[in-house]
């Protein structure tokens, strides 16, 4: 794997993905704030059931992605917690992990936009990956 996408690459890369879907999240709570619009029947596979349902979840999303963000810049050395480090390569597998079941979760979702995600989530399953085997230097 390490000879199909770099190091360095498969960082650019999540993070580019990571910051779009930042921007997704920041604009589905935007327009539930912003404009009274919730897409419950899109989102979340369908299943929220209230407007105030799909606001925690998305505000608790982007917490997330936001800490995603974090944990890759710190894997990358783009900031520096070398004492998170070894952390970092824990989360990342983690991580590989987590987009992985979201990626099978995404399949079976009985929405079509849901389904369209699948591709995403196996993209970062992989990248999370590269990014997990890489040897840590501290």
């Amino acid at each position: 794997m390490k000879k199909i996408i770099g190091f360095d690459q498969a960082v650019r890369v999540i993070l580019f993905m990571v910051c779009t879907l930042i921007l997704f999240h920041a604009s589905i709570l935007i327009g539930i704030l912003g404009f009274d619009y919730a897409p419950i029947d899109l989102l979340w596979g369908g299943k929220m059931q209230t407007r105030q349902q799909l606001l925690n979840f998305e505000i608790a999303s982007l917490a997330a992605v936001v800490l995603i963000l974090l944990l890759v810049l710190i894997r990358a050395k783009k900031v520096n917690f070398s004492k998170l480090i070894g952390f970092s390569k824990i989360a990342m597998w983690l991580l590989f992990v987590m987009f992985m079941l979201n990626t099978v979760g995404n399949i079976i979702a009985p929405s079509n936009f849901e389904k369209v995600f699948a591709i995403v989530t196996a993209a970062l399953s992989v990248l999370f990956l590269r990014l997990a085997i890489e040897k840590s230097e501290v």
